[in-house]
């Protein structure tokens, strides 16, 4: 959970470290974590996709900022990723305490939280969201809703994309055909005459391979790790939305941390998301170079139908966010409006 804004809502440590961020969904972020003597604690981390992908990163970048902040008294362990357990399975596993902690899509718990797609929306960063009081709304809805934390947003500043099978030079070209989807890219995908097919992120591949879809959503990141450049030549440009993930943590396992280590694991957390945020770019970037060398051919829309496109996106999404969750739809558009 995150602090609204730097001013109003920021939280002292002490005032933190009795218990109220666990209550109400507030993280404290910031400041020189406080000295400790305590026996060495360990909390078990679990990630949606495997760590070999480019989804196991976050958990590098976390369990390496928490070790070096504590002094090797807190170790995050990692438990496995969807070999096992289930990318939509997670978030629920965390709730249940099966595990402490996880790396997760947002959209992935969208059919018991509706609004925790908006995190997808607009252009802004990590810490603009933050000091416009829209992580600290999304933090609150998130543990009410699903009764997990959000600890940190570990991977973000690239958007999506659709890899797919045909040309598509115009919206007109997904006419009729089938694409791998979660709930973020449903309405989307409908208004233009698509037909969304949810399938696990393991089951992308072979999907496109055995012609049940002619393509995928998918953030632009980690294209490269399943290979999907050796069924779909095309990625449609521009991208939409933003990538940001989610570490979600048990709210019982943070309170059982000595108070010392939960101010380290706030921290721990903010530094890693600043390194994934990073990290990101440079490898989107990086992949979309070794992608070109497989003859993946980026194809832009024409300018007026790119604006399209990006309008269309946000409007169906809020569209969508505000039909399913009519109290805090609104609320989280108003939020994401005023953050840019």
């Amino acid at each position: 959970m995150y602090n609204s804004n730097k001013n109003k809502h920021q939280l002292s440590r002490r005032s933190f470290l009795k218990g109220s961020a666990a209550a109400t969904g507030v993280l404290y972020l910031g400041g020189q974590a406080p000295a400790y003597s305590a026996g060495k604690r360990k909390l078990r981390y679990i990630a949606f996709i495997n760590r070999n992908t480019v989804w196991g990163k976050p958990y590098d970048f976390l369990a390496a900022e928490v070790d070096r902040m504590s002094g090797g008294e807190l170790e995050i362990e990692y438990a496995g990723g969807s070999d096992v357990i289930g990318g939509f399975d997670a978030p629920e596993a965390i709730a249940n305490g099966v595990f402490d902690m996880s790396h997760s899509a947002n959209s992935y718990f969208a059919g018991a939280m509706p609004s925790s797609i908006s995190l997808a929306s607009g252009n802004a960063s990590v810490e603009q969201l933050r000091n416009t009081g829209v992580l600290h709304a999304y933090a609150d809805i998130l543990l009410k809703q699903r009764g997990v934390m959000l600890l940190g947003v570990p991977l973000s500043g690239v958007g999506y994309v659709f890899q797919v099978r045909f040309r598509p030079n115009k919206l007109s070209s997904f006419k009729g055909k089938k694409i791998r989807s979660i709930p973020l890219y449903d309405p989307i995908l409908e208004s233009m005459g698509a037909i969304p097919v949810t399938t696990s992120p393991a089951e992308a591949y072979t999907s496109m391979e055995r012609g049940v879809v002619d393509g995928l959503g998918w953030p632009d990141i980690g294209l490269l790790d399943f290979k999907f450049y050796e069924q779909a030549k095309y990625i449609l440009a521009p991208t939409f939305y933003q990538l940001r993930t989610a570490t979600l943590m048990n709210p019982a396992s943070f309170k059982r941390l000595p108070a010392s280590l939960q101010g380290v694991l706030l921290e721990a957390s903010r530094s890693a998301d600043k390194i994934g945020a990073k990290w990101a770019k440079e490898k989107r970037d990086a992949e979309h170079a070794e992608m070109g060398k497989h003859g993946v051919e980026i194809v832009s829309l024409s300018n007026s139908e790119a604006k399209t496109f990006v309008k269309l996106t946000e409007e169906k999404l809020w569209s969508k966010i505000i039909e399913l969750d009519p109290k805090e739809g609104p609320r989280m558009k108003a939020l994401f409006d005023k953050a840019g």
